[in-house]
């Protein structure tokens, strides 16, 4: 059977509401935005808003990843989007791309607030080439019931995910499967019409195929006719029937209660026993085996991570004193994970240092773990995590401070075109 399969790449829109130029405070506020956006979102579980700078160079900016992507799959996704969005618009105001594979990712920025805001332009769709063979009328009746249940539990999600999963039966041989997400800055009410909305822009430009999926500002939809999403659904799928097995008998025995056994079916007996005692034993062997090698690469992992984090931490006092007490004649800007600040270590080494909001819950092991993830999306095109510093409720991460020059010219320099140079980093990243 030839399975055709929805590939999502990108779909880019750089707004004419206003350019700014190179070098430019707007352009470093939103360069400042972009700059650690990757280790910042999956920090943040996946959705993250900032407001960066003052009017009139304020930029506002937002980013979430589908909710089903792994800490890594949402890293990669994002870093993708922000190099691909900096080549594209330049120096545009403002801007918003979805990029991504299999788990997609939105990005997006201006110089107006949009938070909280239901927008339901601009749009990327496409659909499955291949036609439904079945009922259109049984397909349209359960595909209905379908969406209408994921519309349901994605539009009750909560301020920090809005979400949802789900599949039905079509035939005994066909599975509907469905996606909806909204971004939780939108209320019940918003993102609920934005999903129907979706659900008929959809089914105008795409009835009749076997998938398709609508991305916008507000919300994302997809349906398919095979899985597509992560391990969220509960429905396993029955395994198929062994076929009987025949034996021919050409010896009787008689059993102690003189019931016949045949001399086949006494071997069958012998083999299979001494058979599953063989795999019973090597299977033992083997997973003894594997969790001993797992124990002592996790040994070793847990000895290379402490010397990381440790080599990583700054003393909270010098960090204290490099931003001036977190003078706001240093802050750089305010985010919804904390404020910015600009600093000077004592051998004069610029920094910007993010600290984060002193109502998160989260206790030092955790933050530690957040910290090896950022050290590892590292890379010498991008803004570069120095270190970290904590004490009490404080949680600081320390950067390198870019003054003059922004990310793009890391990342492209003079002259140099987008397929090489982007693609190199893109591998280094993986």
């Amino acid at each position: 059977m030839l399975l055709s399969i929805i590939r999502l790449t990108s779909g880019q829109t750089c707004y004419d509401t206003g350019n700014f130029t190179t070098n430019s405070t707007y352009g470093k506020n939103r360069d400042l935005f972009l700059s650690s956006l990757a280790s910042t979102v999956t920090a943040n579980k996946g959705f993250y808003t900032a407001t960066i700078g003052q009017i009139p160079d304020e930029v506002y900016g937002l980013a979430l990843c589908r909710g089903d992507s792994s800490p890594e799959s949402c890293a990669s996704c994002l870093n993708f989007t922000v190099l691909d969005m900096m080549k594209n618009c330049p120096n545009q105001k403002e801007a918003i791309s979805w990029e991504g594979m299999d788990f997609p990712c939105v990005v997006r920025y201006s110089s107006r607030s949009f938070f909280g805001k239901l927008e339901l332009k601009p749009t990327e769709i496409a659909h499955n080439v291949n036609n439904i063979t079945s009922s259109l009328t049984q397909f349209d009746r359960i595909w209905r019931s379908l969406m209408d249940r994921v519309l349901a539990k994605a539009s009750l999600g909560t301020s920090k995910l809005k979400f949802a999963t789900d599949e039905a039966n079509l035939t005994s041989s066909e599975t509907i499967y469905a996606l909806m997400q909204c971004t939780p800055d939108i209320s019940q009410s918003d993102c609920e019409f934005c999903l129907r909305q979706s659900m008929a822009d959809v089914q105008s430009c795409c009835y009749g195929k076997k998938g398709s999926y609508i991305m916008g500002p507000s919300c994302i939809f997809r349906w398919e006719m095979y899985p597509f999403y992560g391990a969220t659904a509960d429905s396993l799928s029955p395994s198929p029937l062994s076929p009987p097995s025949t034996t021919t008998d050409t010896t009787i025995a008689k059993d102690k209660g003189g019931n016949s056994i045949s001399s086949g079916t006494v071997v069958i007996i012998v083999v299979s026993t001494s058979t599953f005692i063989i795999a019973l034993v090597a299977l033992i062997t083997c997973v003894f085996l594997r969790r001993r090698k797992k124990k002592q690469k996790q040994n070793l992992r847990k000895a290379d991570e402490i010397n990381t984090v440790e080599s990583l931490q700054f003393d909270f006092s010098t960090i204290r004193d490099a931003t001036n007490n977190f003078s706001t004649d240093n802050k750089l800007g305010q985010g919804g994970f904390g404020a910015v600040y600009k600093g000077r270590l004592s051998h004069g080494q610029e920094i910007a240092v993010k600290r984060l909001s002193k109502n998160s819950v989260q206790g030092e092991l955790e933050f530690k773990n957040e910290v090896l993830l950022v050290a590892r999306l590292q890379h010498r095109n991008l803004v570069r995590l120095l270190g970290f510093s904590f004490e009490e409720t404080e949680r600081l991460l320390i950067y390198e401070f870019v003054p003059n020059s922004s990310v793009d010219k890391f990342i492209f320099g003079n002259g140099c075109t987008f397929p090489f140079k982007l693609l190199k980093i893109l591998f280094q990243l993986s």
